[in-house]
């Protein structure tokens, strides 16, 4: 079993050493040893750290086998016998989405249905068993949608035809605006999200059901103080616009209400940024829609879809609920979770949702920072009152939301306390998708990078190791500098080569470490072709140095030198800028079956011994700090050329290798224990960051030699959060932020997360 495992989740990293030399080879059985572990441990901490982080009496997860029985699991939480409700098909999101503010307003579930009766059992059996025999079905989209086989069944059943209604238009935009007129509502305001993105409009549709809605309880409580605020459903309509001009239809619907005498004035809420609703659909709304209120059009957006969410959700005067308890309620009592890349249970969801006045939380696997950022601010809101916690309500089952997502989400709920002023790990940039893809940079796509730079101007250059290009990742996007490759081998995977020219045509084989000058000029550690590469400002790929040993990293000295750490040959170098290069230090090495064996020795120069020594940084006294892979060890090169240890520490080999065994333990630095660490960083004050690969975590040095975890528990995976929650996946690099935050390379995740300090 574990054995299979380890073949799926190796693929890529397998197909990377069969195309290296003989020596290179020789590392890949290590690697599959360590990762090995790391699963068994994976196996046997996994239900300890789920049961450790999930309070089951503040969860619970409406699921079923399909998403019409999660239908029927969501549909049992309204009352016994309903007198509405509102069918759709569950194979698309518009019609059903528009519906969810009628839906609530008519107090009754949202069910959707396959594409015959005979498929949608589970809607037809609710219907039979809980709609009052003089209730209404409200049929959401036309005939290709809901066919009327559906009618004539609901009037075998008992039901009246004049009590079944078909909202259906021919397009799904059309059928949004039959639904808006259905709806009871003043005309004065209207939410507008784009008709063919579902992640926008599951939050927003809530927003609109709840938008005027005031509880008879809520009314009691509020007349009991001598202030009068009527009991109303509320509920205002989601109106859906396409990718082009905004349809004459909408704007006529929009003119065409009566204002009763009132002056009627409307407000417009745009939701979503301007890839999918541009600013001319504002515009040709500002110029067509005749009573607009001052300042009638806005936009309610962040940088993506999580980010759109939290705002919709973070408005202070929605879905509060501190008037409960006589005034002594919590704010947020209740919040339903909904997976922001799969829209089915969702649907359904958000009618509760709406109904419990509780907002619709978009999550993914990977915990996006702005949810995160979201529940935080919820559980700073609920500190404000006397809180016995937050009913937290799954919608789907862990296929849909992972455990490990609700696990997260309860932890910040419940521990929020002890986690608010604690850093956070989000994601940078990168799907996560192995691949290559430009773009924007959370949808860009990497293959194993694994160095990174940042030029004078603020942008980021990344090494994409198997891809054998070198990004640039400037704002919120991510593009190629330089590299091209010959095809794909039997793996699928690119190949290198080795070719000077322009950025269109050069060719790099596994580049690793970056450095860039205040000039622009970038310096690239070409690991498989033993090569120090330059490219200049005008792009143009230069060869600067060859014939070297796997160079790994580089990094450039204060006086416009390089130093580079040449990993096959266990020695670090210096290189001029004319590309002349002499070894600082290690040397001595004993060779077997012509393999040069590392070392460990601190001494002076060519005294000094490395075994493998990879990740590199520059100190701000100008010492060199090296990530001693093979030895466990973070190592010091003095100006003077003197080798010490910082920290690590271990003599034992793993049999069959010249590689000392790894471990992980924080506390003094000679006692600490990395496993195989390759990425580093140095602050100005001296603080040393280490990406420590095979422990998946990242680690501290502190300027006393304190090591200590700043994220990553350990378990390999892709986990956004706080630093006992967060999952790793080999990083390999490490590079301070301007605003002294941390970014780091998560190789195997084919992605770079950053590190958030809390004020």
């Amino acid at each position: 079993m574990i054995e299979n495992i380890l073949v799926d989740r190796e693929y890529s990293i397998n197909s990377l050493f069969q195309r290296e030399d003989t020596k290179l080879k020789k590392r890949t059985y290590f690697q599959i040893y360590i990762q090995l572990v790391s699963i068994i441990a994976f196996l046997v901490l996994q239900p300890c750290l789920v049961s450790a982080s999930q309070p089951a009496n503040h969860i619970e997860r409406l699921s079923g086998k399909s998403r019409f029985q999660t239908m029927l699991q969501i549909a049992s939480k309204f009352p016994g016998i309903v007198d509405n409700v509102v069918l759709t098909t569950g194979n698309n999101f518009p019609d059903a989405l528009a519906g969810v503010p009628l839906a609530h307003q008519k107090q009754g579930p949202l069910l959707l249905v396959d594409s015959t009766p005979e498929a949608s059992q589970d809607a037809i059996k609710y219907i039979k068993e809980h709609l009052n025999k003089k209730g209404s079905i409200y049929i959401l989209g036309g005939t290709m949608a809901v066919p009327d086989s559906f009618i004539t069944l609901f009037e075998s059943f008992g039901f009246k035809k004049e009590n079944i209604h078909r909202l259906g238009g021919y397009d799904h935009y059309e059928t949004a605006l039959l639904i808006a007129k259905e709806l009871k509502h003043n005309g004065s305001e209207f939410y507008l999200v784009q008709g063919d993105n579902f992640p926008d409009a599951l939050s927003a549709s809530v927003l609109a059901a709840t938008t005027g809605y005031v509880s008879v309880e809520k009314s009691k409580y509020f007349m009991a103080k001598d202030e009068t605020i009527p009991a109303a459903l509320g509920g205002v309509p989601l109106l859906l616009l396409p990718q082009g001009p905004v349809p004459d239809t909408l704007v006529n619907y929009l003119n065409s209400l009566p204002d009763n005498g009132d002056s009627l004035k409307q407000t417009l809420h745009i939701v979503g940024g301007t890839a999918v609703i541009p600013d001319q659909s504002l515009q040709q709304l500002k110029s067509q829609v005749k009573r607009l209120a001052p300042d009638g059009v806005t936009r309610i957006s962040g940088s993506n879809r999580y980010g759109t969410m939290e705002k919709i959700n973070g408005l202070e005067s929605s879905f509060d609920s501190s008037w409960q308890n006589e005034g002594r309620g919590v704010p947020i009592p209740h919040i339903y979770l909904a997976s922001g890349e799969n829209f089915p249970d969702a649907l359904t969801g958000a009618v509760l949702a709406a109904k419990d006045q509780a907002p619709l939380v978009l999550v993914n696997d990977s915990m996006p920072m702005e949810t995160t950022d979201l529940l935080l601010e919820y559980w700073k809101r609920n500190q404000k009152r006397s809180n016995s916690g937050t009913t937290v309500t799954a919608l789907g089952g862990s296929g849909v939301l992972a455990d490990k997502t609700i696990s997260t989400v309860s932890y910040i709920l419940n521990y929020g306390q002890s986690i608010a002023s604690k850093p956070q790990v989000r994601n940078f940039a990168g799907s996560g998708n192995l691949g290559y893809v430009d773009g924007q940079k959370l949808k860009a796509e990497f293959a194993m990078p694994s160095g990174i730079t940042r030029g004078k101007d603020g942008t980021l250059y990344i090494s994409d190791t198997q891809n054998h290009r070198i990004r640039a990742i400037s704002g919120e996007s991510v593009s190629t500098l330089a590299g091209v490759t010959t095809g794909k081998d039997n793996y699928g995977m690119p190949i290198g080569g080795f070719l000077d020219g322009s950025a269109t045509t050069a060719m790099f084989n596994q580049p690793k470490g970056l450095a860039v000058d205040d000039e622009g000029t970038i310096y690239v550690a070409d690991s498989a072709n033993g090569a120090i590469r330059v490219i200049d400002k005008s792009g143009l790929v230069k060869t600067l140095v060859k014939e070297l040993n796997s160079p790994s990293d580089i990094v450039l000295g204060n006086t416009g030198e390089l130093y580079v750490t040449e990993t096959l040959n266990h020695r670090i170098l210096r290189i001029d800028k004319s590309g002349n290069w002499s070894v600082l230090a290690g040397g001595g090495y004993e060779s077997k079956d012509n393999w040069l064996l590392g070392g460990y020795a601190d001494g002076t120069g060519e005294k000094a011994q490395f075994n493998e020594p990879s990740g590199l940084a520059l100190g701000p006294n100008g010492e060199l700090y090296i990530a001693d892979t093979g030895n466990q060890r973070i190592r010091v090169l003095s100006p003077q050329g003197e080798v010490t240890t910082l920290a690590g520490s271990g003599e034992a080999k793993i049999v069959n290798t010249g590689y000392i065994k790894g471990g992980f333990l924080d506390g003094p630095g000679l006692t600490a224990k990395f496993n195989f660490p390759s990425g580093l960083a140095v602050a100005s004050d001296g603080t040393v960051y280490v990406a420590d690969t095979y422990n998946h975590r990242l680690r501290e040095i502190n300027k006393a030699g304190e090591v200590k975890t700043l994220a990553g528990n350990g378990v390999h995976g892709k986990q956004n959060g706080f630093a006992e929650q967060v999952q790793f996946d080999c990083p390999s690099a490490v590079k301070l932020s301007q605003d002294g935050n941390i970014l780091i390379i998560d190789k195997l995740n084919n992605s770079i997360r950053l590190l958030v300090r809390q004020p």
